[in-house]
């Protein structure tokens, strides 16, 4: 996925391997840098949490998507996931596009994110989100920020902030990340989400686990996909 676009529990974000277009050579006759990237990633999770919240019936979950970005920090890209019946549909498609940038060694990006679920009714939003990240050693630390405006299927405002970071292991390719998030509005009432785990990468792959909860108790099942779960992931980007 691109440039944090989700907040996702149990997912850890791939850094996308990126495939140049052609473009033209500069006057001077030196190869110019590419204008656009092209990448995509693919992933196989234990199972899809979404904020804490398991989407997927705590069953595994096939994932995918696109991402093309341009020199200037605009981008656009879709991402897909396979989920437990929501509304009728079995599936999640996110469309979205944005800008990022860097300003003060913050790496920062806007993002206007639509949630699609094909076959589904009563179930689609958009959503806006926000993210900025900044080092702190050899790790990184940042804040993720989604705002939900009241629509169709929202009838008011939902609002979610999440502290996250990651540091790797000494000179290894493991690292250990984690995240907290808090939830208030239509969707969740006061709902705290939290995620520990450690990663390794190895090439174009990425393998996680992690243990992922919530405070959200609820008698129903979405009071049981919010239980607490350990979570392994498979990805690769290209």
């Amino acid at each position: 996925m691109a440039s944090g676009l989700r907040t996702t529990a149990g997912l850890l974000a791939l850094a996308l391997g990126a495939m140049p277009l052609p473009v033209a050579a500069s006057e001077s006759g030196d190869i110019a840098t590419p204008a656009f990237q092209l990448s995509a990633n693919a992933s196989i999770v234990s199972d899809y949490r979404f904020r804490g919240i398991s989407l997927s019936g705590k069953d595994p979950a096939i994932q995918g998507g696109i991402d093309l970005s341009h020199d200037s920090g605009l981008f656009i890209g879709t991402w897909a996931s396979s989920i437990a019946d929501s509304g009728g549909a079995n599936t999640e498609l996110d469309l979205y596009g944005g800008y990022g940038g860097s300003l003060a060694g913050i790496d920062y990006s806007v993002t206007a994110l639509a949630y699609i679920y094909p076959g589904g009714h009563g179930v689609d939003y958009f959503e806006v989100l926000g993210s900025a990240t900044t080092r702190l050693g050899p790790g990184s630390i940042g804040l993720d920020m989604g705002w939900v405006p009241e629509q169709d299927n929202f009838g008011g405002d939902n609002f979610y902030l999440a502290a996250k970071g990651e540091m790797p292991l000494g000179g290894s390719s493991a690292s250990l990340f984690g995240h907290l998030g808090y939830e208030n509005g239509d969707a969740y009432d006061r709902k705290w989400d939290w995620e520990a785990g450690l990663s390794y990468a190895s090439g174009p792959l990425t393998a996680s686990l992690s243990y992922v909860d919530t405070n959200y108790s609820g008698a129903d099942e979405a009071g049981r996909f919010a239980r607490a779960g350990v979570i392994a992931s498979l990805a690769a980007s290209f």
